[in-house]
């Protein structure tokens, strides 16, 4: 991975998915956007999607989780407060479904105060506006979005 020097970067499942396999749709974009991060963080919640969505491509994994052992991202667990205001966020946003995951990034974000985000889910991402009222940045525009 490139080291880069843009501004910090939240990951999502989607992003990292497509960043770690390299038949997936958004493969290249995805590892530019990420590589040149000054920081990558890879929300609790979120690595463990990504070890459920690779269950069957355990090498993927492991390199993931090399790269994250040597600090090539910064690993981010849920503080509890973090997961509460993530409930919080879920019901604010229950029309969209968002569910905790979801939710949680959006409540590091806010804890980190970073807009940026590498995610194919852009239909939550883009309707989702933080406590300061912004929107996130993202650095990635899918050629097929997830439409969850």
């Amino acid at each position: 991975m490139a080291v880069g020097n843009t501004a910090a970067l939240i990951c999502d499942t989607g992003a990292l998915l497509d960043y770690l396999v390299e038949s997936a749709p958004d493969h290249r974009r995805f590892r530019d956007a990420i590589g040149q991060a000054r920081t990558r963080y890879v929300p609790g919640l979120v690595l463990a999607e990504v070890d459920y969505f690779l269950r069957n491509e355990r090498s993927a994994m492991k390199v993931f989780m090399d790269d994250v052992a040597r600090g090539a991202f910064t690993y981010a667990p849920p503080a509890l407060d973090q997961l509460s205001r993530a409930m919080e966020i879920d019901r604010r946003y229950a029309d969209l479904g968002l569910g905790l995951v979801d939710a949680s990034v959006v409540a590091l974000a806010e804890d980190l105060g970073i807009r940026r985000l590498a995610t194919r889910d852009v239909r939550h991402f883009a309707a989702v506006r933080l406590r300061d009222g912004s929107a996130f940045e993202l650095v990635v525009h899918p050629t097929d979005p997830d439409q969850s």
